[in-house]
């Protein structure tokens, strides 16, 4: 650990000696950090792993070494408007050198927008649902907690007014991607997502509502543990164009069984779906911007119709419109949130009823690792894989790749600023159930606590030195303290 240390602060020497030097490339961004993250246990806490897009492993300690650059749209000549037709360009990525060794690229990516409309191919860091993407603890279905799946989209990235008699009172935003699902346990497989969400009222109103949905599902491929599977065919799962039609509307196969598909996707469709029904308010004030919103989650018809009502992500932000003197200390926003997910349409599994219960979140019966990519949770960070757990949890046997997946947490993220020093802090305390196969008796209670400060220096233009301290303490992540330090330089 002394000599990572050495190292850690040997490089961070360097980077403030020749970020002085640095020069702006105009339309082109870039960024550099470098840094390093330890723990009193093997294990890394919580905050310090969750949301990150999987670029942080769960042992250390570690030395990491990240790295982007991108190009944006660009302004007109008078900066107040975008140009019609324009391109832009990112890549993105992190060595880690120490107990894990890895070198990730969760960002390489092309985009090209006319209008309103944007084309993107590769891989991409996002969110999907409504709410605040900032303070959040990660949405409901598509977190940033797993490494960026690679896809090709066609989108509007932003809201697009509809004129005419509705006065641009409503506006929309909606995108179709088709990715490739290419986890290291399973060969082949195949991504589909679709979103659509609307917003009442204009940008400038007070009072504004949103509402919309998301819809994934993996699909395809090839597996040796299926090859004694009674769910998929010499170990292939259905992957033609009219299986994709069926899938994309949702719909049920013609077939209960054939040639290509067992009775598994006759009766369940065809490939894992999973998404969330999203609604939210949002108010302004002189002083404050208020959001309120409620990701509804679903993976099939019983969460469409809320019979698994209350389950999903619900929260509320606050933020903080005022502006003061900048060396006062100055509250930013404020998020409080409440996710459940013990509710599942109820304990039992009825095959023969129109609303099947027992959904067993983010667990699926042909994807061996569920709704998880490279091994880690695409959805929200509190529904973790067995291998995050401690020896006692582990005890349990059952319940799938995601032993954990009814609980009940209660979060609260903060966010301030003084004179040079960005301030935010995250806690989180969940109770935890296991899954209707295999409870846990008593349920496990486990709080987790983030606080972080990023100090800019005044005479290194774009450079930031930043620090986190995080803690564990309860039954599903071994008792322990942790931090990251890094020094971060912008172009």
């Amino acid at each position: 650990m002394k000599r990572l240390c050495i190292l850690v602060w040997a490089w961070l020497g360097m980077a403030t000696g020749w970020a002085q030097t640095a020069t702006s490339l105009g339309a082109v961004t870039a960024d550099l950090e470098l840094g390093g993250m330890a723990s009193s246990a093997d294990q890394l806490p919580f905050w310090l792993r969750a949301n990150q897009y999987g670029i942080v492993p769960l042992q250390g300690p570690f030395a990491t070494l990240r790295g982007g650059i991108r190009r944006e749209y660009q302004t007109d000549s008078n900066a107040t408007r975008q140009r019609r037709f324009d391109w832009g360009a990112g890549a993105y990525g992190v060595v880690n050198a120490g107990a894990t060794k890895q070198f990730w690229l969760p960002e390489l990516y092309a985009k090209v927008r006319y209008g309103q409309v944007e084309l993107w191919a590769g891989r991409r860091r996002e969110l999907y649902g409504i709410g605040d993407s900032t303070l959040s603890s990660g949405f409901v279905i598509w977190s940033g907690n797993a490494l960026p799946i690679p896809k090709v989209q066609l989108q509007t990235p932003n809201f697009v007014p509809i004129g005419g008699f509705l006065k641009k009172i409503l506006a929309f935003r909606v995108g179709y991607a088709h990715g490739w699902f290419n986890a290291p346990y399973i060969q082949g497989a195949l991504f589909h997502q679709k979103y659509i969400y609307g917003r009442f009222g204009k940008p400038h109103w007070p009072f504004k509502i949103y509402a919309g949905l998301n819809h994934q599902v993996q699909w395809g491929g090839y597996a040796d543990y299926l090859l004694s599977s009674p769910f998929a065919v010499y170990g292939r799962l259905p992957s033609s164009f009219q299986d994709y039609v069926s899938l994309v509307l949702g719909r049920y196969p013609k077939d209960l069984v054939n040639n290509q598909q067992t009775t598994f996707d006759g009766e369940n469709r065809v490939g894992n779906h999973i998404g969330s029904i999203d609604y939210a308010v949002e108010w302004i004030s002189p002083r404050l911007n208020t959001l309120f919103y409620y990701q509804h989650l679903y993976e099939d018809a019983s969460g469409v119709v809320l019979i698994n009502f209350p389950d999903g992500l619900w929260g509320l932000r606050v933020r903080n419109r005022t502006v003061g003197p900048a060396r006062r200390f100055r509250w930013k926003a404020a998020v409080v949130e409440w996710l459940s997910t013990t509710n599942q349409s109820g304990p039992v599994f009825d095959q023969t009823a129109q609303y099947q219960g027992a959904d067993n979140y983010f667990n699926h019966g042909q994807y061996r690792e569920g709704w998880s990519y490279f091994s880690r949770t695409i959805g929200t960070p509190f529904i973790a894989p067995r291998a995050d757990y401690t020896a006692r949890v582990r005890e349990y046997i059952g319940g799938g790749f995601f032993p954990n997946n009814r609980v009940n947490v209660w979060y609260l993220g903060l966010e301030a600023a003084a004179h040079q020093v960005q301030l935010s802090a995250r806690a989180s305390f969940s109770r935890n159930y296991g899954t209707f196969n295999e409870p846990y008796s008593p349920p496990f209670e486990q709080f987790s606590a983030l606080l972080s400060a990023q100090y800019s220096f005044s005479h290194l233009n774009h450079t930031t030195l930043a620090v986190s301290l995080a803690y564990d303490q309860g039954e599903l992540y071994p008792r322990q303290t942790g931090g990251f330090l890094s020094i971060k330089k912008n172009w």
